[in-house]
């Protein structure tokens, strides 16, 4: 982040932090929260939006949910971009405005269509959000306290997502799913109407040029394509034409989008930073991992509604206990590698998460109980990615310059987004409809799939951390 850090192997002594910085962490973090809350509470009402559309296919229904991951992932790059040059609070500002349309609009959607539409504007709003909210917030912050900021602004999403189950939950339980929607609109004009009381921009160094429209269109479809190749795979045939041409045209627009990147001037995922180790270890550990850190949200109310019956105000409790580990020990994990450096926690984290998906594959079952078989499992996943996965995004933002935090933070988040996407995708493909006769043998191989990722992503960790941290550029 800044030249005068600590190494990753040192200690550094806390720095007092001025009021403004905590007053802009809690505005940032509140619109963080808006953005995650809309991805978890559709998890949780994905039976009941299903079945207000009875005749559309329960793959394309699912892109209610990963058409949102797919937005995200998609304009994060711009999302960044923009707000390093054109100012982080005023694209925050502008992304909360634009949220709380996208709500109303998800809200009265009268067909699917119309949903998933509403909803990737909805995305494209947090896209300008999530990197403005973390960007506008760091300048504020001495150089050796940034971990906690970073861990205190990743915090908001898992609580987030521990409010969003039993909030969901009872909203579905008297109402429709429509008004997970609409009440976000509210929340979002009061943060809206907070931040520009107290918020205050902050200028990125040698942040210019002109955006690189070009590579925003290439990497749009790329990413667009990939996970609409994944999730209709399984409707269209994963050998016909459809399918296959959605692959190749992605491939396409991938490669074309990293050409782009390599000669524009000003692009918008700068490929260079690419090459210091630890950006790049951070940043593939981080999409493995988010396979499954993302879809799995998804997976676990299907199995307590499909396999175990739950209401789904017992699937918002349930729920709750992950999130709240994940909060807990992001705080935590944020002061140790202040203190002590970001490796442990990363290492540590991950192989908690490892266990905890594993746990899943290996223990749960037909008859199993929430206390013995589903609660280690989603608290010992809470743990690991709180202790690991923001330490991952503070690390790789410690080793760019400051005028390319938004960007970075972007590209960070783009990943995670694209490969929740996939894991969405994926999972819903491997479990199909609710009533199939192997339904039990069908999760099992999701969780597989999921474990698979997470030591994957465990293993990048282990074989490519740097053994010292690299000092970052200007």
């Amino acid at each position: 982040m800044a030249n005068n850090t600590s190494s990753d192997e040192g200690t550094t002594e806390p720095v007092a932090i001025a009021p403004e910085a905590w007053k802009a962490l809690a505005i940032g973090a509140a619109g963080y929260v808006l953005v995650g809350f809309n991805s978890t509470a559709t998890n949780i009402a994905f039976d009941d939006i299903t079945a207000s559309f009875p005749a559309v296919a329960e793959t394309t229904t699912a892109f209610v949910s990963s058409g949102y991951l797919i937005g995200t992932a998609a304009f994060l790059p711009l999302g960044g971009r923009i707000a390093d040059r054109q100012g982080r609070v005023k694209m925050f500002q502008l992304g909360v405005m634009l949220f709380a349309v996208s709500s109303v609009l998800s809200a009265l959607a009268p067909n699917v269509w119309v949903l998933i539409a509403a909803r990737v504007l909805q995305a494209i709003a947090g896209a300008l959000v999530i990197p403005a909210s973390l960007s506008m917030v760091l300048p504020l912050f001495p150089a050796t306290r940034r971990s906690t900021a970073v861990a205190a602004w990743a915090a908001a999403g898992p609580l987030s997502a521990a409010v969003a189950p039993s909030a969901s939950a009872s909203i579905l339980q008297f109402s429709s799913w429509r008004w997970l929607y609409f009440l976000s609109a509210p929340v979002a004009l009061v943060v809206w109407l907070v931040g520009r009381r107290r918020l205050n921009e902050v200028a990125a160094p040698d942040a210019t040029g002109k955006l690189d429209i070009v590579g925003a269109i290439l990497g749009t479809a790329g990413i667009a394509l990939v996970v609409f190749g994944v999730g209709k795979g399984k409707d269209w045939g994963w050998t016909s034409a459809l399918t296959v041409g959605s692959f190749v045209v992605a491939a396409a627009a991938i490669m074309a989008f990293l050409a782009q990147s390599k000669r524009h001037p000003h692009p918008l995922i700068d490929l260079a930073l690419f090459r210091k180790r630890e950006v790049w270890m951070a940043n593939a550990a981080n999409t493995l991992i988010s396979v499954s850190s993302l879809a799995i949200w998804l997976v676990w109310p299907l199995y307590l509604k499909r396999i175990w019956g739950y209401s789904n105000l017992q699937i918002g409790l349930a729920l709750t206990a992950g999130p709240i580990a994940a909060a807990t020990m992001t705080l935590a994990g944020g002061r140790v590698a202040d203190r002590v450096g970001h490796k442990w926690p990363i290492h540590i984290g991950s192989l908690i998460m490892v266990f905890s998906v594993g746990w899943c594959w290996l223990v749960l079952d037909q008859d199993g109980s929430y206390v013995t078989s589903f609660l280690p499992g989603i608290l010992s996943f809470g743990f690991g990615w709180g202790f690991s996965s923001p330490t991952m995004n503070s690390y790789a933002l410690e080793s760019v310059p400051e005028s390319t935090w938004g960007s970075m933070n972007a590209a960070f988040n783009m990943l995670r987004n694209v490969a929740g996407a996939i894991g969405v995708a994926a999972a819903v493909a491997f479990v199909g409809s609710a009533d199939r006769p192997d339904i039990v043998a069908a999760f099992d191989r999701v969780f597989l799939f999921f474990f698979v990722s997470t030591a994957l992503g465990a293993v990048t960790i282990f074989a490519f951390y740097p053994r010292q941290q690299l000092a970052p550029d200007g």
